[in-house]
């Protein structure tokens, strides 16, 4: 085992960043694994590792960010460019006066690993310009002296790195969501406000006296990466923000879900399947003050002038195609032929119908959105022969 003190910050010029070793150890094709659980996130920090990040994912099987989202320290974007990775994101938060404040870095590979712990969160200037300082602990795996310090920090962190704590959710839209309306997560400016020292000296009249008690000292130089305000990748597939799809671009909205479920969207509990489809149920939906009737009003009165075939005898399912254009939070994915399916379920003892939406070639899409917890509004064809319009956000 060998441990080197990681200090940066101090110094105009801080070659033992935990940045700099974050790049360097993402490139080494020894590691299959990567955890990474950090207090907090900015847009320009997850923004800068991310072609790291995806030039890694070629040896590295298992990638794995936590983030804690106390004291207004991680950021919408931030949250937004960690969805962009295509990754196991999750998010950490207890609502009570102690906040989650670790800083934790793994790599794992099969004859050695590196870990990180110190100070240094997932932010630009965490890991290359503030005043830091971290452990570097260099694992021999064939040593059991050295694998029980890995031993001792998943056992100590367990829930997390298990996945099974309360308070671990994975990022979704939802949560993301939840997060926003309950203002626990800020913009990336309101962020930077916050943080800007300068800024509040500035406002209290203060800044000439504090300059003159407090020198200034030479700043860390960061990469170009990771510098500035930061705008989202040109091809980014998906956003956090509302969609962007104007009223005039759809017909009547013909039915809601509002909270779509993890089972249609995102699959089993390892997120690597999605369902398949989604129900079409009554979600208390009404049509001039009246909830739609299920068993017959997607068949009949919403699809019912399309060409409908048996696909199946026993029991009977028969089965439609319909167009329909498809915007996920913001974006304009594009039209898809959508297989519409229809069960009289009664004969599975169920006494009712059920129609559902197969998502075909969307699921994949689907699937990398993280749409757990999103709304579902679907719209007519504002003239006929136009396809429908769904829209997720």
């Amino acid at each position: 085992m060998k441990v080197t003190f990681l200090g940066q910050g101090f110094e105009a010029k801080s070659e033992a960043s935990v940045g700099k070793q974050l790049i360097k150890f993402f490139a080494d094709k020894n590691f299959h694994t990567f955890t990474g659980i950090s207090a907090f996130a900015s847009q320009a920090g997850v923004k800068g590792l991310s072609s790291h990040i995806d030039a890694a994912k070629k040896h590295l099987k298992n990638i794995t960010i936590v983030t804690g989202v106390d004291q207004k320290g991680t950021s919408q974007e931030a949250l937004r460019e960690l969805f962009l990775l295509n990754i196991k994101v999750f998010v950490f938060y207890q609502p009570s006066i102690t906040i989650f404040h670790p800083k934790i870095y793994l790599f794992e590979g099969d004859a050695k690993s590196e870990l990180i712990i110190g100070s240094s969160n997932l932010t630009s200037q965490g890991l290359f310009a503030n005043v830091e300082a971290s452990l570097l602990v260099s694992i021999d795996n064939s040593v059991e002296q050295d694998r029980d310090v890995i031993r001792q920090v998943k056992n100590y962190f367990q829930g997390i790195f298990d996945l099974s704590d309360p308070n671990l959710k994975r990022l979704t839209v939802g949560i993301v969501r939840e997060l926003v309306a309950a203002k626990i997560v800020p913009t990336e400016e309101e962020r930077r406000a916050a943080q800007d020292k300068a800024d509040n000296a500035e406002q209290n009249g203060g800044k000439i006296l504090i300059s003159n008690i407090f020198p200034n000292r030479a700043i860390a130089k960061l990469p170009a990466e990771f510098r500035g305000r930061t705008k989202p990748r040109s091809n980014a597939p998906i956003s956090l923000s509302p969609s962007s799809e104007k009223a005039a671009d759809k017909g009547k909205l013909v039915w809601t879900r509002r909270k779509l479920p993890s089972s249609s969207v995102q699959g089993g509990k390892d997120g690597t399947n999605p369902s398949g489809g989604l129900r079409l149920v009554q979600d208390d939906f009404e049509i001039n003050g009246k909830k739609i009737a299920q068993s017959k009003y997607f068949r009949e009165d919403l699809f019912g002038k399309y060409s409908w075939k048996e696909i199946k005898r026993a029991p009977f399912v028969e089965a439609a195609t319909i167009p329909v254009d498809v915007t996920i939070l913001g974006k304009f994915i594009g039209k898809f032929d959508l297989e519409v399916r229809h069960k009289p379920s009664g004969a599975a003892g169920q006494g009712n119908y059920t129609t559902s939406i197969s998502w075909g070639k969307l699921g994949e899409i689907i699937r990398k959105a993280n749409l757990t917890g999103s709304r579902l509004d679907l719209y007519a064809p504002r003239k006929k022969g136009n396809p429908y319009h769904m829209v997720i956000s």
